[in-house]
């Protein structure tokens, strides 16, 4: 499968590409800083588009799906949102559509981990990206992760469609390692769910999801 990664600069971009590259799969890794073309081609991408905030959608012609990472700062813990943007996913969806692109999967805001403070307005324009998937024509699976860490990935998570608890985690590689997983799986069609680390490897929870 060819795979148009959006964001693929970010750190869970980088373990992203890396994943399509050992499960078989070619890459168009869409970045935002020049300097990051020598780490896109050492992680197995197959073409660099590296104008990611100008316009790059001619690279959606030559994909058969699209993994769209959301902006996430090392920096981001409980109670902080993962900014998501707006346009960026419009024009992504859109020009998907156009292409005739299979599959849309997204890593959306984080949720886990949101405190009682968090107003309804903050919690309203994150879900924003994800209602407007939800209503395109599009085969779509959004992922929301808990706190993201720099930890090693441990292969295994808990997938659920809200984990309230607070306090949890989760790997970026293990977050990258799911993203690349539900591609390859019809139980995530058209499914929202969130993500934190878990007892369950990561290929039997994609199986499990529904």
């Amino acid at each position: 499968m060819n795979v148009i990664v959006i964001g693929a600069d970010s750190q869970v971009g980088q373990f992203v590409i890396r994943n399509l590259t050992e499960r078989g799969h070619q890459s168009i890794a869409v970045i935002n800083e020049e300097n990051k073309v020598h780490d896109m081609k050492k992680l197995g991408a197959s073409k660099i588009e590296t104008n990611g905030r100008g316009d790059f959608t001619a690279a959606f012609s030559e994909c058969d799906a699209v993994i769209f990472i959301s902006d996430s700062s090392p920096k981001t813990g409980a109670g902080k949102t993962v900014l998501v943007d707006h346009q960026a996913v419009l024009d992504a969806v859109q020009a998907a559509q156009q292409n005739g692109v299979k599959r849309f999967i997204m890593m959306s805001a984080v949720r886990v981990g949101e405190g009682p403070t968090s107003s309804e307005e903050m919690i309203g324009a994150k879900d924003r990206p994800d209602e407007w998937i939800k209503e395109e024509d599009i085969v779509h699976t959004i992922v929301r992760p808990a706190r993201m860490t720099d930890e090693p990935g441990r292969g295994k998570v808990a997938i659920a469609n809200s984990i309230t608890e607070g306090g949890q985690t989760i790997p970026r590689e293990d977050v990258a390692a799911l993203l690349v997983a539900v591609l390859e799986s019809e139980t995530a069609l058209n499914q929202v769910f969130e993500v934190a680390s878990g007892d369950m490897a990561i290929d039997e929870a994609v199986q499990a999801i529904g």
